[in-house]
């Protein structure tokens, strides 16, 4: 088995070598322990002038909903330029079918023959987010974007082959039916995409190649849930990131995670974690 602090030593390794910080959003709890508290949200200074300054609903927005929508499109992550015009990386783990974690890291700025797989559409502020004569971070060109995206996917390998060493109860399953894992991980990642706004069980049908009666036995074959219940889970899960790794308010938690009333979401989300939203928030 190896040491605990792997994940620690693999992540400040990584940072000395690109003066970048890393931020781990961590969707199952099975890093969390292994890193310092304060990697669970940005805490680069420019990030902090940026949500303090009224871009926090923004940050939340892009990096818990946008963002989660777009990665299955990039596997191997990405390079982009957020709403505040700094240049972050962004890299995928995956846990079997699901999204694990969520690996950051930044900031500079664009520099010369930086070509960005996404560029957010800049947020106006009447006045710069950080103060005049802020020291930038420096410019990066294309070259060097692409060399810093493989050493954060080559830290992403570490940290998954340290997982997968401590699961020290897994065992190897038989192989599961090529079609139904397929289909199982087209609804997974359809309601990853789409929970956050309206989703109709017809649309997902269309996709899967069935009629909707028959989509729905076939969601519950492939995943063991119901179509509702699948999409409260997905719904409940991106309000619970919104908790920890944002200060919106609750009823904005609520819409951004595709809830409509905030009555109906306070009973699941009690339902299911035993605790308001702002008694989650707290403990977490």
């Amino acid at each position: 088995m190896q040491p605990p602090d792997v994940p620690e030593r693999a992540i400040q390794a990584f940072e000395q070598i690109h003066r970048l910080r890393v931020t781990v959003h961590d969707l199952r709890g099975s890093l969390t322990p292994a890193i310092n508290r304060d990697r669970t949200r940005h805490t680069h200074p420019l990030c902090h002038c940026v949500k303090s300054s009224g871009g926090e609903s923004s940050c939340a927005a892009f990096e818990v909903v946008r963002l989660r929508a777009d990665l299955h499109a990039f596997p191997e992550g990405r390079c982009h330029v957020c709403h505040a015009g700094l240049v972050e990386w962004v890299a995928p783990v995956y846990h079997e079918l699901e999204l694990d974690w969520v690996i950051f890291a930044g900031v500079r700025t664009p520099g010369p023959g930086l070509f960005p797989a996404c560029r957010e559409p800049l947020t106006r502020w009447q006045r710069p987010p950080w103060k005049a004569g802020t020291l930038m971070p420096p410019p990066v060109g294309g070259v060097e974007a692409k060399a810093i995206l493989e050493h954060l996917l080559q830290l992403c390998a570490r940290l998954r082959n340290w997982a997968l060493q401590r699961e020290q109860t897994r065992t190897s399953t038989p192989a599961r039916d090529n079609l139904l894992t397929r289909r199982s991980t087209l609804i997974r990642r359809y309601l990853e995409s789409h929970h956050a706004g309206p989703v109709r069980l017809g649309e997902l049908a269309l996709q899967l190649g069935v009629s909707e009666d028959r989509a729905t036995h076939l969601i519950r074959e492939c995943c063991g849930q119901t179509f509702r219940e699948m999409l409260v889970e997905a719904r409940l899960k991106t309000a619970k990131e919104l908790l920890r790794f944002s200060s919106l308010p609750v009823l904005e938690v609520a819409m951004c995670s595709g809830f409509n009333e905030i009555s109906h979401f306070n009973r699941l989300f009690r339902r299911s974690m035993g605790l308001t939203p702002g008694a989650y928030r707290k403990q977490f």
